[in-house]
């Protein structure tokens, strides 16, 4: 990884986009019996890739605002993808997002309402790393300090002066800025790749054997 220029590390995101299109077409394909949950999957997958999608351009873009929002969505589409692994009926939970129902209304098996504290503990309790990804990056959904740090192009100490671009495009940064961020939108899309594929081998594919997603995106 230390290799990897952010160009590079980008191409591994695009690369893992194309695998779960691969996978996803190879477990449901063409006659299969779907059901709501199928459906419920469907569009988690569509969310999932248009936000690797996103990313991608928006870090491009010398965008780093709005990609960390972005990298809270991704978390978020896992999260609650994971969620459908501790309700009783997943089928009847799924038909009532697909009607409308808020999700955070919505109950476990154990009668806790799904909101984003209860299932994104829930995810942590197999990947620790979530909560504080997930609490960093929720400063960009909302109107926050990191809206006012990532606005500062340029400090001076000896005039104690802090020089501010107002512009779209985040002020001059080296690459190996945006490398943490980038890396960390990696594992959170082959995460929530990884259990839609799961998800949807368990339905339609009991017997196989579920292949995990590749580290280098391959």
């Amino acid at each position: 990884m230390a290799d990897l220029n952010l160009m590079d590390r980008l191409k591994r995101i695009e690369q893992l986009e194309h695998e779960l299109i691969r996978k996803g077409a190879g477990i449901v394909g063409a006659g299969a019996d779907l059901s709501h949950a199928d459906f419920f999957i469907f569009g988690a997958l569509r969310r999932t890739l248009a936000q690797a999608r996103g990313f991608r351009d928006l870090i491009d873009a010398r965008d780093f605002p709005c990609a960390a929002a972005i990298l809270r969505l991704q978390l978020d589409t896992a999260m609650r993808v994971n969620a459908l692994s501790i309700v009783d009926d997943v089928d009847a939970t799924c038909k009532a997002v697909l009607d409308g129902e808020q999700f955070n209304r919505l109950k476990d098996r154990d009668g806790n309402k799904l909101s984003d504290a209860h299932i994104r503990k829930k995810l942590g309790e197999t990947h620790p790393w979530i909560s504080s990804v997930y609490e960093r990056t929720s400063d960009f959904v909302h109107l926050s300090c990191k809206h006012f740090e990532v606005s500062i192009a340029r400090t001076d100490d000896e005039t104690r002066m802090a020089y501010f671009q107002i512009s779209s495009h985040d002020p001059h940064r080296s690459e190996e800025t945006y490398f943490e961020a980038v890396d960390t939108f990696f594992e959170a899309t082959k995460l929530a790749g990884m259990l839609l594929l799961a998800f949807w081998m368990a339905r339609h594919q009991r017997d196989a054997v579920m292949v995990s997603m590749p580290t280098d995106g391959a």
